[in-house]
């Protein structure tokens, strides 16, 4: 899988990532309704879990984005050259990540994949949608970076059997480490609820299936 590549991005830039390891996406539990989706645990060995935090913490640039329906912080790992930005983007781990959705969904991704990180603070959250645009990216991997939230803190991910925000279907602890897969559709809704304390990072490597 090529990928896109950010200015300033060389061999000795990626040569400093080069011994950190690529993510394990085997721990996985599949479901089909009421859309497909996939659950994992333990993506990033706790170091590199360790290491991401520490640019979220410290030196990512964040910028601040607030619409009708969610408020969070974002930034653009393709934009950036610290050694988190380049680790998330290097190209095998773009291909472990492309490898395992392919094995559960079944189909082959067009080459570019964007990778974003999001933060979401006290007050912020999420509403319900779908993520579904024609002609867009049809499947996503969002993996959870935080240094432990307890329920009180919010931030649950919440997925849904409609676009009825009382319709639920399941509730997912924000676990530091693991991740949800999933085929976007129009029936794919979710939602995170609202933080209430803590500090919840995600990870988010979004594909486009390859036609035919």
């Amino acid at each position: 899988m090529t990928t896109n590549s950010r200015p300033g991005q060389d061999s000795l830039q990626q040569s400093s990532t080069a011994v950190w390891p690529r993510p394990d996406l085997h721990r996985r539990e599949m479901a089909a309704t009421p859309f497909r989706y996939a659950t994992l645990t333990k993506c990033f060995t706790p170091q590199i879990g360790e290491r991401v935090l520490e640019w979220f913490e410290r030196d990512a640039p964040w910028i601040a984005k607030r619409t009708e329906f969610y408020e969070q912080y974002e930034l653009s790992c393709w934009d950036n050259a610290s050694p988190a930005a380049s680790y998330l983007t290097r190209y095998d781990i773009l291909d472990a990540v492309g490898t395992a959705m392919t094995e559960m969904f079944g189909c082959d991704f067009e080459s570019d994949v964007n990778v974003v990180c999001h933060k979401l603070v006290r007050g912020h959250r999420i509403g319900i949608h779908n993520d579904y645009l024609v002609g867009e990216e049809t499947h996503r991997l969002t993996v959870q970076l935080n240094r432990g939230l307890a329920d009180t803190d919010g931030g649950f991910l919440m997925l849904f059997n409609s676009g009825d925000p009382a319709d639920f279907h399941r509730v997912l602890r924000p676990e530091h480490l693991s991740a949800l897969a999933f085929e976007i559709s129009p029936h794919s809704f979710h939602a995170v609820s609202e933080m209430h304390g803590g500090a919840r990072y995600t990870v988010i490597y979004s594909l486009r299936a390859r036609r035919g």
